[in-house]
């Protein structure tokens, strides 16, 4: 619990290998600027995101990873003519295949793989959301939300009741978010947990996140300042470590 009486989350958004790996190993969808040749894309972020992961493993109540979980079938899945304007993409992450190849795209980034987490599924229900915060609190593990879209609430129809139920044991949440892409599944994850309805304070940890360029950086996080949120360097969350 930090000092001012919040309860710190860690909140690491689809850190998955499809996302975070080049093509040349093994990555299906590798988060870089769609627009530029020469953007090095999300291996950029690699050292600040496991300094980010590592920090809300000591400093938070609970680390949250939330990823994309997909079945040939699923609304943003088009294997034929997808569109990032229209959220819209070639397969990837799908832990719902019967191929082991592609179910290795959805797992965790090794490097920052979290261990044993209680999982709630992406057809959970509310009483699973309640069930798996009082695992997660009561054994000390980190959860992964699995979701069948890029918006972990609407990807999850039990997102809401866990976020509920953190509040209802933990009280305010002060959470910290971190990942890819930053322009979609961050976004999405930022201005929902902004969002009044669920009453949280939020930190991005801006050199732990890259885009696809969709929208400029800048504009993103002018936005998300205005609409209340907190910006923060891996740098910042040294500092802000124990208090």
């Amino acid at each position: 619990m930090a000092a001012d009486g919040t309860a710190r989350i860690g909140w690491v958004v689809d850190a998955q290998n499809d996302f975070l790996l080049p093509p040349a190993e093994g990555g299906r969808l590798y988060v870089h600027d769609l627009f530029d040749e020469q953007d090095e894309g999300a291996g950029r972020i690699m050292p600040a995101l496991r300094e980010a992961v590592a920090w809300m493993r000591a400093n938070c109540e609970l680390v949250v990873y939330t990823g994309d979980w997909h079945a040939y079938g699923d609304a943003e899945i088009d294997p034929v003519h997808p569109d990032p304007a229209q959220e819209t993409y070639p397969p990837h992450c799908m832990g719902m295949s019967d191929d082991p190849a592609e179910r290795a795209g959805a797992e965790i980034h090794a490097s920052i793989r979290p261990g044993r987490p209680v999982v709630l599924p992406r057809d959970a229900t509310a009483d699973d959301a309640r069930e798996v915060v009082e695992r997660a609190l009561a054994e000390r593990r980190p959860v992964f939300i699995q979701k069948d879209r890029f918006d972990v609430f609407r990807g999850n129809p039990a997102a809401d009741a866990f976020l509920a139920e953190l509040r209802r044991r933990l009280g305010r949440l002060d959470v910290y978010v971190a990942g890819v892409a930053r322009d979609v599944c961050v976004k999405h994850a930022v201005e929902g947990l902004l969002h009044p309805s669920r009453g949280c304070l939020v930190t991005l940890v801006t050199d732990a996140t890259w885009g696809l360029g969709l929208e400029p950086e800048a504009e993103s996080l002018a936005r998300w300042t205005r609409d209340g949120a907190a910006l923060m360097t891996t740098r910042g969350l040294e500092l802000r470590a124990g208090l």
